[in-house]
């Protein structure tokens, strides 16, 4: 199935339309997802246009809230998967094409096109990263460096200080906190913990002070 013209279609090795495959979602899961919810389909690749890039994917990341967005009440504030429609998510790949001075071919990027083998968009919605930077491109998908600058940069974690670790779990509307390592508020807890027994956690104390400065902030927000 095509998706695009073939008069606009990039053309491989062979001299023939450049084609690849992509992820559709056709019906929401009742529960966990099943293959029938899904269709791999064949598709024309375009040449970019005056101010786009053609990337070739690498590795895409599946998240947890993917889950979400393929039912009908997400509550997550991202567009839900529509029926019959490619899915994305995060995904690095690499510019074989581009029609944009910001990016040149053999550039790494990151982006928000993935659950297919090609991307073609403006190049705005690629974001160059280092090639080097890591022993694999899959790493470039990671999200510790948020939990880093959020602690290191927005709460200014020094030494001595407490830090609050909780691992939220959304399911169709209902939001419960699990701990991993420190409390929850409320009478929900985690199943490895003996909710009698206080830890000393459970009096969080930022720099001195509950509720000082920007990791009192947090501690609030946790």
């Amino acid at each position: 199935m095509n998706s695009s013209p073939k008069s606009a279609a990039s053309y491989g090795s062979s001299g023939s339309p450049r084609t690849g495959l992509e992820a559709r979602l056709v019906a929401r899961p009742d529960g966990l997802p099943a293959l029938d919810d899904f269709e791999i389909v064949e598709v024309t690749v375009p040449d970019p246009a005056a101010g786009q890039v053609l990337v070739r994917n690498l590795f895409m990341s599946l998240d947890p809230g993917m889950l979400l967005l393929m039912g009908g009440d997400s509550p997550l504030p991202a567009p839900r998967y529509e029926i019959g429609a490619a899915m994305y998510g995060d995904a690095v790949g690499e510019v074989i094409a581009s029609a944009d001075p910001s990016l040149s071919e053999g550039d790494l990027v990151v982006h928000r096109l993935g659950w297919r083998d090609y991307a073609v968009a403006a190049a705005a919605a690629f974001r160059r990263v280092d090639r080097a930077a890591y022993p694999s491109p899959s790493l470039h998908l990671g999200f510790g460096l948020v939990a880093y600058v959020g602690l290191m940069e927005a709460a200014q974690l020094r030494p001595g200080d407490t830090v609050f670790r909780v691992l939220a779990v959304v399911r169709r509307g209902l939001r419960r906190r699990r701990t991993t390592g420190g409390r929850t508020g409320g009478e929900d807890r985690g199943s490895h913990q003996d909710a009698r027994r206080p830890r000393p956690s459970d009096a969080l104390v930022g720099r001195g002070r509950r509720g000082r400065g920007r990791t009192g902030r947090l501690i609030r927000a946790g």
